[in-house]
């Protein structure tokens, strides 16, 4: 299976369903996964309208597939900067330059984001990371309980 074919199939059903296209894979025998997201968070009944939708745009008849359509899990690393602007005031793990931080997400610009990283001393202030995207090797939510 081509995967512009299917690539485009997904943003395609992503983009009529109020979501998008976050990554693709395209396995061996046809075995398409696909993580989309929606940038107030995705529904189980997007997910279906956008599975349909695939099915409808890619003819099995032609070439069969297995296709699986998932939201991201806090597992997997962000990958496009709308995912950074959905999770603005969210707190991330970063890796950068040979480096690690842990801050919230508080400004999300065209080529760089801004982490407020506490600081080890309670009465210092939070110190303000500009980080390029250039330079980002990783970024995840970090999971953070109260």
């Amino acid at each position: 299976m081509e995967y512009d074919k299917v690539a485009k199939a997904l943003t395609t059903a992503a983009d009529e369903n109020d979501a998008f296209l976050v990554d693709l894979e395209v396995k061996p025998n046809n075995v398409i996964v696909a993580y989309v997201d929606a940038d107030s968070g995705l529904t189980i009944e997007q997910i279906k309208m956008i599975n349909r939708k695939v099915e409808s745009l890619l003819d099995r008849d032609e070439e069969d597939f297995n296709l699986t359509v998932s939201s991201p899990d806090l597992t997997r690393p962000l990958k496009i900067w709308r995912q950074y602007k959905k999770n603005e005031g969210r707190f991330l793990k970063v890796k950068y330059d040979d480096r690690e931080d842990e801050g919230q997400l508080i400004e999300v610009a065209e080529e760089y984001i801004v982490l407020s990283v506490p600081q080890k001393k309670k009465s210092d202030p939070n110190k303000e990371l500009k980080i390029e995207f250039t330079a980002l090797t990783e970024a995840k939510v970090a999971i953070k309980f109260k």
